[in-house]
């Protein structure tokens, strides 16, 4: 796609919101305007914010009936990060704790009682696995420790600074910015190949403005072909190639291409039977939960998909799927193929094999820490089922969550006669 027609697509619904949480944040805690404060996750209801070595854990309640809505603080959790991995947690604003009841999609009582946020829920956290890209597979922890040293020369080329920013400018795709130090010019990157993308495959798939209107044309091609090479290089730190670091960086500033949430999510990777389960809200916009299959494995590309309610054994639409980025045809899936998922949702989730399959993948991988190991032993789901709803609930904004207890309907009635 060309950029002119590329740049008239805008996705503000999550960029907006987030900013506005930010803003409520340092109003809230006296941070000055002019701190950055990274975004990492969202996660059980609970907003995670990155500035210097505090982590501030959020919730929040919004008014007003025009988007974006007013966030609202209910409770506030402070953390301050020491050295040797030494952590001091502050309750600003505890949890509500009153036992409530609501009504979940119209359709069935949910118990939304809040529980008090601990230390050790955050350390969980901590040394969990991040959410904000699924290319780059390490833990909170190092990734803080990255975002804490990170500047716009931590990424040097030689000649050029490649660096994310914040700005207004909320297309879908992933974009970045250039410093010459040569010409002391700056310039802006977009790539447009991010469907698929490993990194850019080729140069045509880059697009490069001069922001100071001063540099030629082949001064304008030398930066391209600069990023282009530089994001085959590696991040050490975050142990992932150049182009998913800064991948990361632009999500934790300005959480863009996140209709909603962080993303498309594959809930089962590495040696798990399921792979093509997708969270995304993304292809039908009805705001009702359901989750997808795709006929391929390991791509979005996949000629044919079906999503499948969370309520009841239907499939949402018989298609074609029309995304932002792709169209998919609507796939029925077979008799052995539907039995074959029943069995695999009601087994139990294997949460240690997730991990041992990043650790396979990732040469100098994070180890699994006492406390993951815990994690996985006292995991508060226990069938796959349940771990697709915990996927789903940390995945949107703005939304009911489903309740983990939620029965799994009689999927086999989808086997057509």
């Amino acid at each position: 796609m060309r950029l002119k027609d590329r740049l008239k697509y805008k996705d503000e619904y999550c960029t907006e919101l987030v900013l506005k949480q930010i803003e409520t944040v340092k109003k809230y805690f006296g941070i000055s305007s002019s701190k950055r404060i990274y975004t990492l996750d969202r996660w059980c209801r609970r907003e995670y914010f990155l500035c210097d070595n505090k982590v501030y854990v959020i919730c929040f309640n919004y008014e007003g009936e025009v988007y974006p809505y007013i966030p609202i603080i209910t409770s506030a959790y402070v953390i301050t990060l020491k050295e040797n991995d030494l952590i001091t947690f502050k309750t600003v604003i505890p949890d509500d704790t009153t036992p409530k009841t609501t009504l979940a999609w119209g359709c069935i009582e949910v118990d939304c009682t809040e529980k008090l946020y601990t230390k050790e829920d955050f350390l969980t956290w901590l040394d969990s696995p991040s959410r904000i890209t699924a290319e780059v597979s390490v833990t909170y922890r190092q990734i803080v420790k990255f975002l804490q040293n990170y500047k716009r020369e931590t990424f040097n080329q030689g000649r050029y600074l490649f660096y994310a920013k914040r700005d207004k400018d909320y297309t879908f795709k992933y974009f970045f910015y250039a410093y010459d130090l040569k010409t002391k010019a700056e310039l802006k990157i977009y790539v447009d190949n991010y469907i698929d993308t490993k990194f850019p495959k080729k140069l045509s798939e880059i697009y490069v403005k001069d922001l100071s209107g001063k540099l030629s044309d082949y001064q304008i091609l030398q930066c391209k072909k600069a990023f282009f090479e530089y994001c085959r290089g590696e991040c050490i730190e975050l142990q992932a190639p150049n182009f998913y670091a800064l991948e990361l960086i632009k999500q934790c500033i300005q959480p863009i291409e996140t209709y909603k949430g962080w993303r498309i999510r594959k809930p089962f990777a590495g040696t798990f039977e399921f792979q093509n389960i997708w969270i995304d809200d993304d292809l039908l916009f009805d705001n009702k939960p359901y989750f997808v299959l795709t006929e391929g494995n390991n791509e979005w590309l996949s000629a044919r998909a079906c999503a499948i309610d969370f309520f009841k054994p239907e499939y949402k639409s018989r298609g074609p799927y029309i995304s932002k980025y792709y169209k998919s045809n609507f796939w029925e899936m077979d008799k052995d193929t539907i039995t074959r998922l029943v069995e695999f949702l009601k087994a139990p989730y294997d949460y240690k094999k997730e991990w041992e399959y990043i650790k396979k993948t990732k040469e100098n991988n994070v180890e699994v820490t006492e406390n993951k190991q815990q994690q996985s032993r006292n995991c508060e789901y226990k069938t796959n089922w349940q771990h697709i709803i915990s996927e789903y609930n940390g995945n949107f904004y703005g939304r009911d969550e489903l309740p983990l207890d939620l029965p799994m309907p009689d999927y086999t009635k989808l086997i057509k006669e």
